[in-house]
């Protein structure tokens, strides 16, 4: 026989999922590319025009699936989210007809992207529903090709890194916008890979995948020869990156495993202490080995600081840098309804970082909280239907907490695949399979 029924090799890409749900190594493919360009969404330089990578990859999808698009805007909870987040952005435009001169819509086209985010995630899951997946099913296959764009992407950096043709030739085929910050050709040691942008917003999603990694092997989804490997390159390419996804990492790691541990009815396993062993391990060698690898400059500004605790940490400057930019007014009525403007500075002189203030200045204090409010909703509609509750949890607080430094929860590489498993958690949430089984019959 080709295929046995085991547990473990359900989910497998030569197993239960070709096997019992008709998913060839072709639509995997195409998923793949489809999540590679969504994610990263890199901005390929054609000399006469630049193409969007995310926006190619949308339509590519969408595309692929007019009929069940067109029934998933027709779908209540879809319709429903659209509604709540149509309601945050005619707040905000009565806020900005009544206290802002300068016409802006940054906040507007957040939200437009959102909806859009949610949408395709909705349109995957019915389109893998068609297939006879679950929610589990569906989270598995995209958190394992997740990681291997991330994987790979890791991989990209390194070799530019250690081949600067290499480097030249990647950065000849993507756009640099002349706002940038950051010339990813000549700047030494801050590398995108094949992504849109590197510095926090990349560090941040290679951090997080570091954490799906561990989820993903605790569930026993991928192997532990893969698992080191890809956590391994993704980690060593944050030196490279950005420390966001550095701190990140270990905090979120150490916090995943406590919540597991609590919330798994098998504590302990072989599988579990071999990967306790294993993060114990690279915690111990990974200051002497990559001493040897990488000059002093890399890790001094990389990694160096996490060895000093909190001394290191305020020296590092982030910290003091992000609570200089709040400024909060004396005009109550600024701080009650916002300014109308997704800037961070009430004053409307300029911008500021910061997510949470951006979003007082968007909708004030009130508003923004029920918006913050609605999306932990949202989340919670995922965690209520998937055994991946230790890492999604650990994720949305993540994405919170990252918020404070920026609107990471609108923009970024985490962003989308946030909004795209919310979207996914809707669609099996609140939709009826057989409901949509008669409606597919009925066409």
């Amino acid at each position: 026989m080709k295929y046995t029924t085991k547990t473990a090799d359900v989910d497998s890409f030569r197993g239960g999922l070709r096997y019992i749900h008709g998913i060839t190594y072709t639509h995997v493919c195409w998923l793949t590319l489809f999540l590679y360009l969504y994610l990263l969404s890199p901005y390929f330089d054609l000399r006469v025009a630049v193409l969007h990578g995310g926006m190619l990859s949308i339509v590519l999808f969408l595309g692929a699936h007019p009929a069940i698009a067109l029934k998933a805007i027709q779908q209540i909870p879809l319709v429903a989210t659209f509604i709540g987040l149509c309601l945050f952005c005619l707040y905000n435009l009565v806020v900005f007809i009544f206290y802002t001169e300068i016409f802006a819509t940054t906040f507007l086209t957040y939200m437009f992207q959102v909806a859009l985010y949610i949408m395709l995630g909705y349109v995957m899951a019915l389109s893998l529903i068609i297939k006879a997946l679950d929610m589990d099913q569906v989270l598995t296959l995209m958190f394992k090709l997740v990681a291997f764009v991330v994987f790979v992407n890791s991989i990209i950096i390194l070799v530019e890194y250690n081949f600067p043709p290499f480097r030249n030739f990647i950065e000849s085929m993507l756009y640099l916008p002349e706002n940038s910050n950051i010339d990813y050709l000549t700047r030494e040691f801050r590398l995108r890979g094949i992504a849109s942008g590197g510095a926090a917003n990349l560090s941040l999603f290679h951090g997080t995948v570091l954490i799906l990694l561990q989820a993903l092997y605790i569930k026993r989804k991928i192997g532990f020869l893969y698992f080191l490997a890809a956590s391994v390159t993704i980690f060593t390419s944050l030196l490279f990156i950005g420390r966001t996804g550095i701190v990140v990492a270990i905090i979120g790691i150490v916090l995943f495993h406590i919540l597991n541990f609590i919330l798994s009815k098998n504590k302990l396993s072989i599988r579990r202490v071999l990967l306790y062993a294993t993060i114990a391990a690279t915690v111990m060698s990974v200051p002497p080995v990559f001493a040897i690898l990488f000059p002093e400059n890399v890790l001094s500004y990389s990694i160096s600081f996490l060895y000093q605790g909190i001394e290191g940490v305020q020296k590092e400057g982030t910290t003091g840098a992000l609570m200089r930019m709040i400024n909060i007014p004396n005009e109550w009525p600024k701080l009650l309804f916002g300014v109308g403007v997704h800037s961070g500075d009430f004053d409307l002189r300029g911008s500021v970082d910061l997510g949470y203030m951006r979003m007082f200045t968007a909708l004030g204090i009130p508003v923004a909280i029920a918006f913050y409010i609605f999306v932990a909703y949202l989340g919670k509609c995922v965690f209520s239907v998937t055994h991946y509750r230790s890492f999604w949890l650990v994720f949305m607080i993540i994405m919170f907490i990252a918020e404070y430094k920026e609107p990471f929860i609108f923009k970024g590489y985490s962003a989308r695949l946030m909004w795209l498993v919310i979207g996914v958690g809707l669609c099996y949430k609140f939709s009826s399979l057989h409901y949509f089984y008669r409606k597919s019959v009925a066409v």
